[in-house]
Formats: C-alpha cells, sequence, structure tokens
C-alpha cells in the first residue's frame, strides 16, 4: 500500500508534469506566432483555455490576445462564463482582451454583464466596452433608455459612468429632434461624466437654440473640465463680427464658472463691437473678481 507521503509526493510531481507540459505547449503555440503561423498557433493555445491550472490558462488567454483575430475573439467567448473564482483572473483578462480585440460580437454578452457584476469583473467589462467602441457603447445606451425598473437604469447609468465620456456620443444620439425639457435628463447624465471631451460635445451644441440655454447650464456644472474649452471656443470669435448670441453665451459661461484664467480674454471682450456682447463680458469680469 502506497504510503501518504508518498502518495502526496506523486501528485505533487504529476501535477508540475502538467503544468510543464502545458507551459511547453504554449511555447510551442508562440513560436509558431512568431513565424507567423498565426492559425496553428491560435488552435494550439485555446486547447488550454480551459487548463485546469489557472496559470496557464491565464497564460493561454494572454497568448491567444497577442495572436488576435476573429477567431481569437470567438475562442475567449466562453471563458465570460466561468463562475469558477479560482479563475477570475483569467476570466477577466478574456474580458479585457475582446476589448483590445474590438470583438463586437462580444457586445451583448458585455452589455449584460456590466449590471451583473462586480469588482475587478464590473471594471473589466466596463473597459472592455469602452474598447470594442460604438457597437457595445450604443447597445448600452439603448438598454438604459429601454429599462422600465429603476433599479435596472440605475444598474445601466453606472456601467455608462464607468465606461467614460465616449458615451456621451451615443447619448447625443438619442437627444436629435428632442425639446429643451426632453433632453434635460440627458444634459444632467452627461455631466456626470465630468471629461472636457463630454464639454466639446456641449459646445458643438451651444448654437443650437432649442438647447443653448441647457448647453450652458451644463458646462458650469461641469465646473474646472469646461473652462478650457469655453475659453478656447470664445478666444476663436475675438475680434469677429457678428455671433453675438455665441458670444454672449460663452461670456456668460465663464463668468459663471468663476473662470479666472479666463480674465485677460474677458477684457478684451469688453472692447467687442456689439454693446451686448461687452457689457456681458463686464458682467461676468465684476462676476469673478466680486466686485
Amino acid at each position: 500500500m502506497m504510503k501518504p507521503t508518498f502518495r502526496k509526493a506523486v501528485i505533487l510531481l504529476t501535477g508540475i508534469l502538467f503544468l510543464l507540459a502545458g507551459c511547453a505547449s504554449l511555447e510551442k503555440a508562440r513560436s509558431l506566432h512568431n513565424q507567423g503561423k498565426n492559425s496553428e498557433a491560435l488552435e494550439m493555445a485555446a486547447k488550454y483555455l480551459d487548463d485546469g491550472d489557472p496559470e496557464v490558462r491565464l497564460e493561454a488567454v494572454e497568448l491567444v490576445g497577442q495572436i488576435g483575430g476573429e477567431n481569437a475573439g470567438r475562442y475567449l467567448m466562453p471563458l465570460l462564463d466561468e463562475d469558477d473564482e479560482e479563475y477570475i483572473e483569467s476570466k477577466n483578462e478574456a474580458i479585457r482582451t475582446l476589448g483590445r480585440l474590438k470583438y463586437a460580437k462580444a457586445s451583448r454578452k458585455l452589455v449584460a454583464m456590466s449590471i451583473t457584476t462586480e469588482g475587478d469583473t464590473f471594471d473589466a467589462v466596463a473597459e472592455a466596452i469602452d474598447g470594442i467602441g460604438s457597437p457595445a457603447i450604443d447597445l448600452l445606451v439603448k438598454k438604459y433608455y429601454k429599462a422600465t425598473k429603476p433599479s435596472e437604469k440605475n444598474a445601466y447609468k453606472r456601467a455608462m459612468l464607468a465606461v467614460g465620456p465616449q458615451v456621451a456620443t451615443a447619448i447625443a444620439k438619442s437627444m436629435k429632434g428632442k425639446s429643451y425639457f426632453e433632453n434635460r435628463a440627458n444634459f444632467d447624465l452627461l455631466i456626470e461624466f465630468k471629461n472636457p471631451l463630454v464639454a466639446q460635445w456641449l459646445l458643438d451644441e451651444i448654437e443650437n437654440e432649442e438647447v443653448a440655454d441647457l448647453v450652458v447650464e451644463a458646462l458650469v456644472k461641469l465646473g474646472n473640465k469646461a473652462i478650457l474649452p469655453v475659453t478656447n471656443r470664445l478666444r476663436s470669435l475675438q475680434g469677429r463680427d457678428g455671433f453675438v448670441d455665441l458670444k454672449e453665451r460663452l461670456i456668460k459661461a465663464l463668468g459663471d464658472l468663476k473662470a479666472k484664467k479666463a480674465v485677460p480674454l474677458l477684457e478684451k471682450m469688453t472692447e467687442d463691437g456689439s454693446e451686448r456682447v461687452s457689457n456681458a463680458a463686464e458682467f461676468s469680469l465684476k462676476k469673478i473678481r466680486g466686485f
């Protein structure tokens, strides 16, 4: 009868041999990839995506991502259903890799996961959706607007904020043709991103009479992130005739933002050919200076 200590040694040795075998095969797959034989390399590496050793599985995920291509995404998809905590690292890496590969076919699955996951997996899902871009982001925003339960809507909102400012473009698409009041919730959502990219998008809409006042309000709520984009837009109009309404809105925003860095520009705008603009600049300067 085999002694317990000997049995443990056999089990340990067997595990090491399996690990070495897996590593050796992955090295062979990596060698094939370096030789440009990607189909063969991918097929070989994919065999280890469900390996029992977490380290081998993780290495396989990384190699599949390096090889890339449409089939790489297809091979990685099953890992998203993994629920064993032992393999969570390889699952999260697979999710991030799908984003880097811009594997659009993963969009539906990732969006569904965005409201059911937490921690590192949630972060990985948000990163992947951002990486895939429009196909995944548009779907996420669509799900947000279609959600009827407050808890579900809040979950999608949390996911959108985690994905980041790219979501603003998708939200913008939903704003077309809607009134000031219909768009108020959309603007409130946009400003939560607190990103200069959002400020730039808002500025693209500031000449739209239907939402202009709301744009100014949203820019002010963005705070310091809006100051540079607004200042640059106003500077581009300095010395140019016309654009009275636009200049007024930009000047008002800078005053409400208490933008001290914009003072030199506002001083120049007091000399604008339009009395409305020069008066607006004077008023904003008083707001900023406090007198």
